[in-house]
């Protein structure tokens, strides 16, 4: 499956928005747009010249500097240029010919988008009205009787339904959303909040119990409408959008078909589960409550934050009161310390072990225990215990001739896989683990060995050779150990 190559391609049309001149070419654009609206299909540059006259950011702008603009535009194709030869009559004046201009499809467009963004205003669009739902209902219930009319109704009735079905989508989506966002988060958690809580949560409540009526129905009917009656209609909606008589668009039939059917089963989706998929009805009703929850969560915040503060106040006047009575400091003192407790009371935990693990003993029942403590200060120093210098000469030597001894015993019990003067790994027989790693410990020594001959604690001369390049296998006490086939050879001290 590949991408629709209308998705990929770069879209020329819309580079007069984010460029240098911005401000001239959409100047222009709005100009040839209105020019549009008003049937006025073709324009001279001069005839654009004069209405943008008429603003003051163009005081200083000329007929060439326009002409550059123009012919900018035409390279993105947001304009349309034709050259006017109805009054040409030599060659000087096909020269110097003028230029009639259209704003083109794409361009007109993108012109009523920026129109509804510029005029979009703060309006509550987003809502969970049950009338949105009513109107899908009914008008999903009348493809039975649609079937049989002609292409024509056919066409209104599938243009009316996806209308719907995309406001209703948009509407409750937005909705949701806005309850997701930061700024409504906050302001659920400010104390204003109260007020509209419990208009808030009844208008939720009552959305739920209404389209939980609703999507019953509009289940049902998708589950009774087959794929043969989708597919007539479709091929109905088809029919009458190729007999539109319409030279800039070609309608591919299979394409067209398969793009309704996308919008036929993101209808089915939002009603009925698929798949083990709860469909987005479930999720939004989820949502709804989920979002109940927190309103209710954030009320009960702001009610125990309130009630708490009023306490304090009324605990904090009392406590006032009280000191007020006291007669002298002392007394203060001491009823400060009955409110607020202790202050500055030092707290020590030994490390040694208690004489009795009972939760119930006391802390005057347990033996005394010297804690040292030290200041804390940066200058103090623990004082240092001088001790004499102890000669270890003779038990380094005991360490020294132990170790020597070890490893001369060590490479006796190897001599015996001497023969012939070297050690041949392939004749070797079960070798010890002792015997393993001191000949392993050679071998690695001899193969790192640059000058080749080395020397063992013993005073063993040796050097390794490979005998094969074929690998052989080390028969263990402790299992079979694959090596390439190597040689050990010794010879006499010099």
């Amino acid at each position: 499956m590949k991408l629709n190559p209308l998705q990929t391609k770069t879209i020329d049309e819309t580079r007069y928005l984010s460029t240098e001149n911005t401000w001239r070419y959409r100047s222009i654009m709005r100009v040839m747009y209105k020019q549009y609206e008003k049937m006025k299909y073709w324009s001279f540059k001069e005839e654009i010249f004069e209405a943008l006259k008429l603003y003051d950011e163009f005081e200083h702008y000329t007929l060439d500097q326009m002409k550059l603009d123009l012919d900018q535009l035409t390279m993105w194709n947001n304009i349309t240029a034709i050259a006017d030869t109805t009054k040409v009559k030599t060659v000087e004046e096909f020269k110097n010919r003028t230029f009639r201009y259209q704003i083109s499809t794409y361009s007109i467009e993108i012109e009523r988008m920026l129109i509804g963004l510029e005029q979009m205003r703060m309006e509550n669009k987003s809502n969970l009205e049950h009338a949105l739902v009513e109107r899908f209902y009914h008008l999903l219930a009348q493809h039975e009787s649609v079937l049989g009319d002609e292409d024509k109704k056919v066409y209104e009735w599938w243009k009316s339904l996806n209308s719907a079905f995309k406001e209703l989508n948009q509407s409750y989506r937005d909705y949701i959303g806005m309850f997701y966002s930061p700024k409504t988060e906050e302001l659920m958690k400010a104390a204003a909040f109260l007020v509209f809580k419990e208009a808030f949560i009844r208008y939720l409540r009552d959305f739920i119990r209404e389209i939980q009526m609703s999507t019953r129905s509009i289940k049902e009917i998708f589950m009774q409408l087959t794929e043969e009656e989708q597919e007539k209609l479709l091929e109905k909606v088809l029919n009458y959008e190729k007999s539109i008589v319409n030279m800039e668009i070609e309608i591919k039939d299979e394409e067209y078909l398969e793009i309704n059917r996308g919008r036929f089963q993101s209808m089915e989706e939002w009603f009925v589960s698929k798949n083990g998929i709860p469909c987005l009805v479930e999720r939004l009703i989820d949502s709804t409550n989920e979002i109940i929850r927190k309103m209710t969560r954030f009320a009960a915040q702001i009610a125990d934050k309130r009630n708490n503060n009023v306490n304090r106040k009324e605990e904090y006047r009392r406590i006032a009161q009280l000191f007020t009575k006291c007669e002298d400091i002392e007394e203060a003192h001491k009823l400060a310390a009955m409110v607020f407790g202790s202050i500055g009371t030092m707290h020590i935990k030994c490390k040694e072990e208690r004489e009795t693990e009972s939760h119930n003993s006391s802390t005057f029942d347990e033996a005394p225990q010297k804690v040292t403590i030290r200041p804390k200060v940066r200058t103090y120093r623990e004082k240092l215990i001088k001790n004499p210098i102890i000669d270890k000469t003779q038990l380094k030597e005991e360490k020294r001739q132990e170790l020597l001894k070890r490893r001369k015993e060590e490479e006796q019990s190897v001599e015996r896989f001497i023969e012939a003067g070297e050690i041949d790994f392939a004749r070797l027989s079960q070798l010890k683990t002792r015997d393993r790693q001191l000949l392993l410990k050679w071998l690695t020594k001899g193969k790192g060995s640059k000058k080749g001959w080395v020397k063992t604690e013993t005073g063993l001369v040796f050097k390794v050779e490979v005998a094969s390049h074929e690998s052989i296998i080390l028969h263990c006490e402790d299992g079979d150990f694959t090596m390439p086939y190597y040689k050990i050879c010794f010879r006499e001290e010099e």
